[in-house]
């Protein structure tokens, strides 16, 4: 259990709280005891425990005017370009970590992130947004406290601890060392420090809820980090996120990302107990600290695609199918794209045309209206799990007289990830007591009501 000096427990409570809780202490006698009683009455004020084992976060898309990435001078062609090069870096970033098996994220870019959270870090509090990312096992941020390396001119929390390099939890993060202040430092493509400080999140409801995290606080002076961005790891790691609130729920958490294509649409994450296991469940996997699930095949109609499932499955060189939230894109094996390829112009009628702009592959003329008639590609994961993608989810306009495949060639080695677009309209549940993902088709909105 974390102890609090009386000093750090003000910076918990807002100006009303803290002015009244130092008239209190003025104008009368009271005892320690008496002081604990009262503090304690105003942390329920103040923050709320989770509602039936759960959290529920508004998840911020990073077009969104709430999002600290943006950009009011950007077309959504713009966004659409952008994508297609964000999601070809993070394919990158994936299968890099597959081959030197890493399962750290360790550095924060200044452009990083698809998905935010909204909260604050220490005392007194240092609001920043965290992008969600299930592939990444360690919550991080820009250090908040001196160090070495650090600008003079920085935030002090003072509810910050060192984790010492002795503890446990050092030996848990890669290339980990002693400081000069027996601290636990760490790097893995950046230089950072191991840590815990009260982290305070605003739930979707608008209450407020704080809780002590270990996390790794990145201090390299040359750094692209933007101080105002974190990452929120959800991977599968004792450090993670979902891991270290398992003490007070259980560890599954669940994101509905509604319609990618509308940077203000309602979006959620709930962590712990919630929406879970009502809609198809199939077989989760971690495979170099990546979610990964069994894809067995792909059809249209009742057409199956001729897609040998060795095709899907890991390899030494990488292979298998991740499911991350990060990429926006679909990445396929390349034996598996191509043929999805001859089927879907087969299908659609569509005759690629020559596009010179490097991000796109397959680019059509006209608009993706005019391809509504089309019957759905399905995935087919084990456990009979069919995950129906429309038009919307396997296209994207990028010009108005032009739309391309959203979906694209991972390098040989075969890795296929599953992004953004193919999670579209669907609540995506994690159980990591049961190894299960749950697909469930839905709107945002709803599942809120839902698990309220």
């Amino acid at each position: 259990m974390q102890v609090y000096k009386t000093a750090d427990i003000y910076g918990f409570l807002n100006n009303s709280h803290q002015n009244l809780l130092t008239t209190m202490y003025k104008q009368t006698h009271l005892t320690t005891k008496t002081i604990l009683v009262i503090v304690s009455s105003v942390f329920a004020l103040t923050s709320s425990q989770p509602s039936q084992g759960s959290i529920h976060l508004s998840l911020i898309h990073r077009d969104s005017s709430l999002s600290p990435l943006y950009n009011p001078q950007e077309s959504p062609y713009d966004r659409v370009r952008s994508s297609f090069v964000r999601s070809k870096a993070r394919l990158s970033f994936l299968i890099d970590r597959v081959v030197d098996g890493g399962d750290f994220q360790g550095k924060v870019q200044a452009d990083d992130g698809e998905y935010f959270v909204k909260l604050s870090v220490g005392t007194p509090p240092s609001q920043m947004f965290a992008s969600m990312d299930t592939a990444s096992a360690l919550v991080l941020t820009q250090c908040l406290q001196p160090c070495i390396s650090c600008d003079t001119n920085q935030i002090i929390s003072t509810t910050y601890h060192n984790i010492t390099c002795t503890s446990s939890n050092c030996a848990l993060v890669p290339n980990n060392a002693c400081d000069s202040s027996n601290s636990c430092t760490f790097s893995y493509r950046s230089n950072s420090l191991l840590g815990s400080d009260v982290f305070a999140f605003e739930t979707s409801n608008g209450d407020a809820f704080s809780l002590n995290v270990i996390y790794g606080c990145e201090y390299d002076q040359e750094s692209t980090t933007n101080q105002n961005n974190g990452i929120l790891g959800l991977g599968y790691h004792n450090l993670s996120l979902i891991k270290q609130i398992s003490s007070i729920t259980e560890p599954k958490f669940t994101y509905c990302l509604g319609n990618n294509s509308d940077p203000e649409a309602y979006r959620l994450l709930v962590l712990g107990n919630g929406f879970f296991l009502e809609g198809q469940t199939t077989t989760l996997k971690v495979i170099d600290g990546k979610y990964n699930l069994v894809l067995e095949s792909l059809s249209i109609g009742k057409r199956k695609l001729l897609i040998p499932p060795e095709v899907f499955q890991p390899s030494p060189l990488g292979g298998g199918v991740i499911i991350d939230a990060e990429t926006t894109l679909t990445f396929l094996a390349p034996y598996a794209y191509y043929e999805l390829v001859g089927e879907l112009e087969k299908e659609l009628g569509l005759v690629m045309v020559v596009w010179p702009d490097p991000p796109y592959e397959r680019c059509y003329n006209g608009k993706i209206n005019d391809i509504r008639n089309f019957r759905g590609l399905i995935f087919h994961f084990e456990r009979e799990v069919n995950v129906l993608l429309d038009v919307d989810s396997l296209f994207l306009q990028v010009e108005d007289g032009m739309f391309c495949l959203a979906v694209l060639p991972s390098p040989v080695g075969g890795t296929s990830i599953l992004g953004s677009l193919f999670q579209q309209y669907y609540s995506v549940g994690y159980h990591l007591g049961e190894m299960l993902v749950s697909f469930q088709k839905i709107e945002c909105e709803v599942l809120e009501k839902h698990i309220s």
